[in-house]
């Protein structure tokens, strides 16, 4: 079984329409900061119980609820002419729907089915007002403590009556078939967020850490045998010869100041207080590595991937039911938050192949929800598993898997190019706003720089990432972007005139022409290098070229100076020089034009794709 479809409307960032979206028994979430990664698997752990993980109570703050939908509340509340009973009490609803299930489970979402088929189930959670609250009293007492304010200053002192809210969990899209409590333990969410602190939850002495929690979430029964063990220890603590020889010394003293009466005497004794097993597991901690070290003296990388291995080993038990058994939980979806955290590119990458596997290995009781920010885990997990949550021009969000669109058998080759050489730092093209696609290292280096010369600011700063596929193999990667991936792309090409492939670019140019999130700029010249060098052929631009020319090939550099010293640069000219020497000259211009006054003018067709990807900064 597992989570199928996740809808969420009005909690934290997911507003009105309702956020929808599809999920895999193991998923990738991509997403930029405050995209609502983390707020998705927070809204499934509303649905379902938690044991492992922190418990989180069902019942909501303020904060749990939209932003926009409260102050669109307490809007209306304030205009006076709008009826109370037209007065829109933000609700909270989550809903799950639930696949693919074993037999086992069945029995256990068997109320809860929403289709005739019998195989799915929805499980609902709503936080709402309750059902007797006097909305009229309330708003009529609202609207008189703000009576004579301006809207703003109104908005401002509007009460939310949180505390008349409730919540409701409830099976099939049927309000009043509220789910069972029983049936509800059996069904678990966990999430490990990414400032979980292994070295803290792992060390022994702590009632609330995550060690204890695991070890005692069993019970006291199945550990009398160390009971039994501690008897052992008292035994050996009376027949100790030091202690004896102690107690003795105490009983002589004690004679000497105390009264023996008929009801007392000066006798003692040492004895072992053995402590109950809950209080013996606070003394259990972990060990690892060959040494083995303490987790306390351990890498907080090496401590990180402990800490997820000991959950999953948990959570992941196959279980059968027991009538007996109140911990029986037929199905557990983990949400794991960053789980890179700490971890050097090596050790993700060895993570990222072999997670999926866990997941594999517990199909029927275990949903994986991973969300990252590491193009390491991005470039290494299956595509097909991999979702990108985007916010959309009017603020909506969306989320698109990368292979959504794309015909598996038609467009194999593109899949399979996708899959073995989206690399660590092809694979931020999944991470960022917006993107340039370029064909070599040249472009890679040099457009950022001309992009903050222009605009005096960077293009991290707007979200936009230059990719270089190291060719001309765009076509792979604007079938991921024109399949729905909501990204702005720009194609930086070569023209190749005169060359075999010099009807390549103009095709692509056509095959996009008005495409809302792609644009094929191609250079007027056969290469890069000879667009950049007519765009500075003289002024300030000049300087750069030539000072970088020099530093590249100081030699002829100097002779290109002194023939051009009086006239503008002559491109084919200039480009023989450094033909054979691009990356080099790239970053000696870069250099060159991060010096103090230095200037360049991007060529005509990157400045048409900066205009597409930043039309904001047209009008500066």
């Amino acid at each position: 079984m597992h989570i199928s479809n996740l809808r969420i409307q009005n909690f934290r960032n997911f507003g009105e329409p309702a956020f929808e979206i599809t999920l895999k028994p193991f998923t990738l979430i991509l997403g930029e900061n405050n995209i609502g990664k983390t707020n998705l698997v927070s809204a499934a752990a509303l649905l379902f119980g938690q044991d492992i993980s922190v418990q989180q109570r069902r019942s909501l703050e303020i904060d749990d609820i939209n932003l926009n939908a409260v102050d669109n509340f307490k809007s209306q509340v304030a205009d006076a002419s709008i009826e109370y009973t037209d007065i829109e009490f933000p609700e909270v609803t989550i809903e799950a729907t639930l696949s693919e299930m074993n037999e086992d489970q069945h029995a256990v979402v068997g109320d809860w089915y929403s289709n005739t088929a019998f195989d799915e189930a929805k499980v609902t959670y709503r936080f709402s007002l309750r059902a007797n609250f006097d909305k009229e009293r309330w708003v009529t007492l609202q609207r008189k403590s703000i009576a004579g304010m301006t809207a703003d200053e109104a908005k401002g002192l509007i009460d939310f009556p949180l505390r008349e809210y409730r919540h409701a969990v409830y099976g099939g899209g049927m309000p009043a078939n509220e789910c069972d409590t029983q049936y509800l333990r059996m069904l678990k969410v966990e999430l490990l967020d990414a400032l979980r602190d292994a070295n803290r939850e792992l060390s022994e002495g702590r009632d609330q850490c995550l060690l204890f929690r695991v070890l005692n979430r069993d019970g006291d029964l199945r550990y009398s045998d160390l009971a039994a063990s501690l008897r052992e220890v008292e035994t050996a603590v009376r027949s100790n010869t030091t202690l004896h020889t102690l107690k003795q010394e105490i009983e002589r003293l004690l004679a000497q100041v105390s009264l023996v009466t008929a009801d007392e005497d000066n006798s003692i004794a040492f004895n072992f207080t053995a402590p109950d097993a809950t209080e013996l597991l606070k003394k259990i901690g972990l060990a690892y590595g060959a040494n083995p070290f303490t987790v306390a003296r351990n890498g907080l990388g090496r401590n990180n991937l402990l800490y997820v291995a000991f959950v999953i080993s948990q959570i992941a038990r196959t279980e059968k039911p027991d009538a007996s058994d109140d911990n029986y939980v037929c199905f557990r979806c983990v949400g794991i938050e960053e789980p890179e955290a700490h971890l050097h590119p090596h050790l993700q990458d060895h993570l990222a192949s072999n997670i999926e596997q866990i997941r594999e290995q517990h199909a029927d009781g275990l949903q994986l929800l991973l969300t990252s920010h590491s193009t390491h885990l991005a470039a290494k997990l299956n595509l097909d598993n991999t979702v990108v949550i985007s916010r959309l021009n009017d603020g909506s969000l969306k989320p698109h898997y990368i292979l959504d669109g794309i015909d598996p058998q038609k467009q194999k080759e593109s899949v399979r190019f996708l899959s073995l050489y989206l690399d660590a730092t092809k694979s931020r093209l999944l991470f960022a706003r917006s993107l340039i696609l370029v064909e070599g290292i040249a472009e890679q280096v040099i457009i950022p720089e001309l992009f903050r010369q222009k605009y005096s600011r960077t293009l991290e700063s707007i979200g936009c990432s230059v990719i270089n596929v190291n060719g001309v193999a765009f076509k792979h990667f604007l079938i991921v972007v024109g399949n729905g991936l909501f990204k702005k792309c720009v194609v930086l090409t070569d023209s190749d005139t005169g060359k075999a492939t010099e009807n390549r670019a103009d095709a692509m140019k056509g095959k996009y022409a008005g495409h809302e999130f792609i644009k094929i700029c191609v250079s007027e010249l056969t290469t890069f290098e000879l667009d950049l060098i007519k765009a500075n052929k003289k002024g300030k631009g000049k300087k750069v070229v030539l000072d970088a020319l020099t530093a590249t090939r100081p030699i002829n550099g100097k002779k290109v100076k002194v023939d051009f010293k009086t006239k503008d640069l002559d491109p084919t000219v200039t480009f023989a020089e450094i033909e054979d020497y691009k990356a080099p000259f790239a970053f000696n211009f870069v250099t060159e034009l991060a010096k103090k006054d230095a200037n360049a003018t991007p060529p005509d067709y990157i400045d048409k794709g900066f205009q597409f990807i930043y039309p904001e900064g047209n009008s500066k």
